[in-house]
């Protein structure tokens, strides 16, 4: 891989990276280098790591982890940037989320913890990012008699036709990242609650 390429993949010092990360950092170069409408942005813009997440049905998600503070940056040009890299990486769904810590809970009560660093925040935020650029209107959780809970996130109903497609990758990534299942659904009319 060319050294110019490898500006756009940090990891730390200790970690080599893997042929995904070199292929993801070399086609965020091409782009940065041949597309002019994302040059001024992806200057200054790299990645974490890179993940392969099996979906399915022979079907592969490349998952990547940018830094948070980057995490406006990366919404301005994401739509482009995703249908560019599903173009370089036929046939897989190219996912973006921003890199989070999850700080431990405290051992006394006196200290708190950052709440956008807590398990849930950071979940829900997890979450918001693979939907992203389309919003989630309503959730819904379901407790069941043994114990377990169950997760529904609704989609507006306009945005069906862009994303059904992609639900079951989405509910996929979600499970491998957090360990948590979430199902799908889209509502007509989010302030009467009116569902598909």
């Amino acid at each position: 891989m060319a050294l110019a390429a490898r500006k756009k993949l940090r990891k730390s010092a200790r970690k080599d990276p893997t042929t995904l990360e070199d292929e993801v950092a070399q086609a965020l170069y091409d782009l940065e280098v041949n597309n002019k409408n994302l040059k001024p942005s992806l200057q200054s813009l790299y990645i974490n790591t890179a993940k392969q997440v099996e979906i399915g049905n022979n079907k592969r998600a490349v998952v990547l982890f940018f830094p948070l503070r980057f995490i406006r940056k990366f919404h301005k040009i994401q739509k482009q940037l995703v249908v560019e890299l599903e173009k370089k990486f036929s046939g897989k769904m190219i996912v973006m989320i921003a890199q989070r810590k999850i700080a431990r809970q405290p051992k006394s009560n006196i200290r708190t913890i950052q709440r956008s660093r807590a398990l849930t925040n950071v979940h829900e935020a997890i979450l918001t990012d693979i939907m992203y650029p389309v919003d989630i209107v309503g959730r819904r959780w379901r407790y069941k008699t043994d114990g377990s809970k169950q997760s529904k996130v609704f989609i507006d109903a306009r945005e069906k036709d862009k994303v059904e497609s992609k639900l079951e990758g989405f509910s996929t990534i979600y499970k491998k990242l957090t360990g948590k299942e979430v199902s799908f659904g889209f509502m007509t009319n989010p302030q009467l609650q009116q569902f598909l």
